[in-house]
């Protein structure tokens, strides 16, 4: 974990003296400053006009230029990207000779206009920490060394007060002086304690304020990254939000798209309705629920709550859901495969037990022929026996291949080039008539790490298929392609297709609708994609042909 960072504690005990200000703190000073003086010069052309006396302004006016000559250079330094702590700085010490010639100009001891000081305090107080203090004795200073410079005759009354001023005690100008570094002091403690405290409040306020925006990214991040879909719906079942997963699932482009819209248009339920389900939501989980969304194919296992706000009020609901197609598709592969395997071995068992007895039939059989004293007819049934027993014992021998553990001899494999060859093998063979048209598309290269024999068999059993499911001429397109990681193989023919039961049985042993087959063709193809880590898939139904989809991972060095 990344610790906190200390928070100085208040008056600034722990802090650097002069913490930098901030460049908007500096132009709210240039300019507050420049508002100041226009407003003061302003005023003094106003009782000038208005009086009909000639006032002896000119020191005022020659402190005005000043003020304007150095705020000019404030700028100029501002523009030049000096540091702001030294602006700072610069800008505080020229405000405490200005205050120092207008106290200078109004009487010095006499002054009414020695609170001006207290204005330079606080503005150091708030905008360098620890700077109330430093600013204060700068303060004490120059106001002290001016009265006594006065009181001495060190500097001369200005012209404008002859006469005016009245000699005061020592002790009567010592007192002045320390009730006016008295309250500086004070004002400079009394500032910078608000200043700091201020400070820490601000600097707690960031801290929460990032900790509540790191929780709110990491909580929005977790709701992106889960697989799970998670959709919140308001009272009145408008959509307030859907995740990326709860997207896709639902098919939606854009998720931002979707707030505002009702439930009932966003996920659609066959078996549901969502007023019903969000009158119970109110006041208990409903648990897993099963349902189809809408006409899509998709299978949703969905549960649906209450959304609650930090006081426990009821403002919404929540609705959690993930796809169940792709769950009933592995469920449907591992049965069967454990189907399979408890068929393979037992069928296994028998092909053993049969094999035996076929070749003892076969061997009696081819001896009768050879005896003397039979007829052209007996001949032809020995025949038919031994031919029999010969085809049986070919099936038998197919299925012990299948039900027989292969040991893995896998190397590189280009598959695209087995694909070429198969279909250059079909289009030589008998099935093929001018009523059929074969079209491959693939790569020049497409390399996975398999079995040649078994790979050969896979794409030759797949392509027969096709063309036996094809028996007065049709289509047959095999297309391959590279998709990241893993090559996508597709058989799409145009043949008669399969009913449901048959698609769901496709792969097990012995099934079959050709009454000339095995049944263990697809069966075969079924164990050679397995034993490759991939998965096969079929697509069919009657009358509007077959699509064959097989997925093989590729080598990573190829990818």
């Amino acid at each position: 974990m990344i610790p906190a960072p200390e928070i100085p504690a208040a008056g600034g005990a722990q802090a650097p003296p002069f913490a930098a200000p901030s460049r908007a703190a500096l132009r709210w000073l240039i300019g507050l400053r420049l508002v100041v003086i226009s407003t003061l010069f302003l005023g003094i052309l106003i009782i000038q006009v208005n009086t009909q006396q000639l006032l002896q302004l000119e020191q005022f006016y020659w402190l005005i230029l000043v003020s304007y000559g150095l705020s000019l250079g404030y700028l100029v330094l501002y523009l030049r990207g000096l540091t702001t702590r030294l602006q700072a700085v610069i800008q505080l010490l020229g405000d405490i000779g200005v205050v120092t010639g207008c106290v200078y100009f109004t009487g010095g001891l006499y002054s009414p206009f020695s609170f001006l000081y207290l204005t330079v305090i606080m503005v150091a107080a708030t905008m360098l920490r620890g700077g109330g203090l430093v600013f204060a004795g700068l303060s004490a200073i120059a106001y002290g060394v001016l009265v006594d410079l006065m009181v001495f005759g060190v500097v001369s009354v200005p012209a404008n007060l002859a006469g005016v001023v009245v000699p005061l005690s020592s002790s009567r100008v010592l007192y002045q002086i320390m009730i006016h570094v008295v309250g500086f002091v004070l004002v400079a403690l009394l500032v910078s304690y608000l200043s700091e405290s201020l400070r820490t409040a601000r600097s707690r306020l960031r801290e929460e304020t990032e900790r509540a925006q790191q929780f709110v990214a990491l909580t929005d991040q977790v709701v992106r990254s889960v697989s799970a879909g998670i959709l919140a719906a308001d009272l009145d079942g408008k959509v307030l939000h859907v995740n990326p997963a709860g997207a896709r699932i639902l098919m939606i482009a854009d998720d931002t798209a979707v707030v505002g819209k009702p439930l009932e248009e966003v996920m659609p339920l066959v078996a549901h309705d969502w007023p019903s389900l969000r009158t119970r939501a109110r006041t208990q989980l409903l648990g897993r629920l099963e349902d189809d969304l809408g006409d899509s194919g998709v299978r949703l296992g969905l549960s649906v709550g209450p959304l609650e706000d930090e006081r426990s009020n009821l403002v919404g609901f929540i609705v959690n859901f993930q796809d169940l197609t792709a769950l009933e598709i592995e469920t449907e592969r591992r049965r069967m495969r454990d189907r399979m395997a408890a068929v393979g071995e037992m069928a296994s068992r028998m092909a053993h037990e049969i094999k035996n007895p076929l070749a003892s039939i076969s061997g009696s059989a081819q001896m009768l022929t050879s005896l003397g004293g039979l007829d052209t007819k007996d001949h032809r049934l020995l025949h038919i026996v031994v031919d029999e027993s010969r085809r049986l014992s070919k099936i038998l021998d197919e299925f012990l291949d299948y039900a027989r553990p292969h040991q893995a001899t896998h190397k590189p494999c280009n598959i695209a080039a087995m694909l070429r060859d198969c279909m250059d093998l079909l289009r030589r063979s008998a099935e093929i008539t001018e009523r059929h048209e074969l079209s491959v598309d693939a790569p020049d290269e497409l390399i996975v790490h398999g079995e040649e024999h078994l790979l050969r068999q896979l794409f030759w059993n797949l392509s027969r298929n096709a063309i036996q499911a094809m028996p007065d001429g049709g289509r047959l397109t095999v297309s391959a392609e590279r998709r990241k990681s893993t090559a996508i193989l597709v058989w799409r023919d145009t043949g008669v297709g399969m009913s449901e039961d048959v698609r769901q049985r496709a792969f097990e042993p012995f099934m079959t609708t050709n009454p000339y087959g095995t049944g263990l063709g697809l069966a075969v193809v079924y164990t050679a994609v397995e034993d490759h880590g991939g998965s096969i898939d079929i697509d069919s139904a009657p009358g509007r042909g077959t699509t064959i989809t097989v997925e093989l991972p590729l080598l990573p060095e190829v990818e």
